[in-house]
């Protein structure tokens, strides 16, 4: 399966974005030059998802350990044929897939092992948190 990702950055308070679930999202450092994390909504919004509340840990030991105090937000729309269905499964292993390839320094999990490899290729579009643009999901080492 071969999904593209658009990604765009949110800039604006009143960004529609904040309010859409069901997406991927990044934060990168200030400078755009790190990828801090890389995550998912399912049923919560980009904006709680990013509230300090819904993430004290990561907000604490960014601030504390490394120093960031600003930061930019990415959210990523996949873009699917109409024969397509997006489910919470495939959207857990697109960020997976996403997580272990870019290594971010705030996610913990899939960093060195993951979910099943199922052969997927994510195409990165737009305003990509990675210089890299496509993704290939091998199915063997």
């Amino acid at each position: 399966m071969n999904i593209p990702i658009h990604w765009r950055p949110i800039t604006v308070e009143t960004d529609e974005a904040w309010t859409q679930t069901r997406r991927l999202y990044a934060y990168l450092s200030a400078r755009g030059t790190e990828i801090l994390y890389v995550g998912m909504t399912w049923h919560a919004t980009v904006r709680s998802r990013w509230s300090r509340s819904g993430k004290p840990y990561f907000w604490d030991d960014l601030e504390e350990q490394r120093g960031i105090h600003a930061h930019r937000v990415l959210v990523g729309g996949l873009a699917l044929f109409p024969d397509e269905r997006l489910t919470k499964h495939l959207l857990a292993e697109i960020e997976s897939l996403l997580i272990h390839r870019l290594q971010p320094w705030g996610n913990i999990q899939c960093q060195r092992s993951r979910i099943v490899p199922s052969g997927l290729v994510v195409n990165c579009r737009g305003t990509s948190p990675h210089r890299l643009c496509t993704f290939r999901d091998q199915r063997w080492p």
